[in-house]
């Protein structure tokens, strides 16, 4: 049974550091040397060779880059801190920023080009669920959010939204967080994300 319930926190941990690595398209590197190879065995005439070889003779180029718009264990560039400072009894395991485009960002904002940032922050927390979403409701009411509605938790142990308005002359900036908790038995995995007005 130990070794069962350390396989299942493995993986829920690696699932919640890969949510903010693949949100950001981390795996793409992978994808384009993949068809790279590909290319490179039809164009010079020789045989197909199976994956491991093909990817084995491509040498450490063939390894996938991880996107600038993710960090582990730290806030990403571009993520503003002061958004969810990171309590002191959980641990910040991986967080993302990217840019929203304005036609994009215009959709979900009265406010044409207003410059938006969609966000992601996983972190790990030895509290119970619902302590968790307090504290998370806590500092993000703080930050002027309000707690709404959220959709379905998908699989997830708890899931609620939050929703900031703010007022512009031109008209209003809304901004949307989820925050998600998946309980792996001996610790909380949280993730918060959705798109925010660029600091």
């Amino acid at each position: 049974m130990p070794r069962f319930a350390t396989a299942r926190r493995t993986a829920a941990l690696a699932a919640a550091v890969g949510l903010a690595l693949a949100a950001t398209g981390c795996g793409a590197g992978t994808e384009q040397s993949a068809a790279g190879s590909t290319t490179d065995d039809t164009t010079t005439g020789g045989t197909a060779s199976p994956g491991p070889s093909s990817a084995a003779t491509g040498g450490p180029t063939d390894l996938p880059t991880f996107d600038p718009s993710s960090a582990v264990a730290t806030y990403a560039q571009g993520f503003p801190p002061e958004l969810f400072p990171m309590p002191d009894d959980a641990t910040l395991l991986a967080s993302s920023a990217q840019p929203v485009p304005a036609a994009a960002g215009s959709k979900g904002s009265k406010t044409k080009g207003v410059p938006m940032t969609q966000v992601t922050l996983n972190l790990s927390s030895s509290r119970p669920t619902d302590q968790v979403i307090k504290q998370a409701e806590k500092i993000l009411t703080a930050q002027g959010f309000r707690r709404i509605d959220a959709p379905d938790a998908s699989g997830l142990t708890a899931q609620t939204a939050f929703l900031r308005i703010t007022k512009e002359k031109s008209g209003e900036v809304q901004e949307s967080l989820v925050v998600g908790v998946l309980d792996d038995g001996e610790r909380r995995l949280g993730s918060i994300s959705g798109t925010v007005r660029t600091p």
